[in-house]
């Protein structure tokens, strides 16, 4: 049996992501600390940079013979605030948030047929994370909608 779309689709954007490296012509090497799920703690003995890939909850549309729903994707980059920089940390995590962009959203919208459904992905809000005090990570996030549909029963 066939990986269901939904399934499909995020292993499509966990491998967009995963290739933001420099070596591919990215600003970052992000994509070198993806996780999907959860986001982890960046500290001085971690990676500098991270990306975290949250799943929301779907939003069900249109349900007859098909169901249509639009699954938000928030994707988070982390890093660690690097030393002499304290005063201007957000420079790491928007060359992270402009490679985000970029990896997610070429070449093609549609995520190979996967998103069918109008005019396929949609970029919704970038916000900033809250940041704890004493704190040496920075992040921000950009979510995603996804507008999927499947046939009852078929995901």
């Amino acid at each position: 049996m066939a990986d269901a779309r939904r399934q499909q689709f995020l292993e499509m954007l966990l491998a967009r992501l995963e290739a933001i490296t420099q070596a591919n012509g990215f600003t970052t090497d992000a994509g070198e600390h993806v996780y999907l799920g959860f986001a982890p703690a960046v500290g001085p003995d971690d990676a500098p940079q991270a990306i975290a890939v949250i799943v929301g909850d779907d939003e069900p549309g249109y349900q007859g013979e098909n169901v249509s729903y639009r699954l938000p994707i928030e994707v988070q980059a982390i890093a660690a605030v690097p030393a002499g920089q304290q005063d201007q940390p957000w420079l790491t995590v928007e060359a992270m948030l402009r490679d985000i962009k970029r990896a997610v959203e070429k070449p093609d919208r549609k995520f190979g047929g996967l998103l069918n459904v109008g005019r396929g992905l949609e970029r919704g809000p970038t916000r900033t994370l809250p940041r704890e005090a004493g704190s040496t990570a920075v992040g921000l996030s950009v979510t995603y909608f996804a507008p999927m549909s499947e046939a009852w029963g078929e995901p």
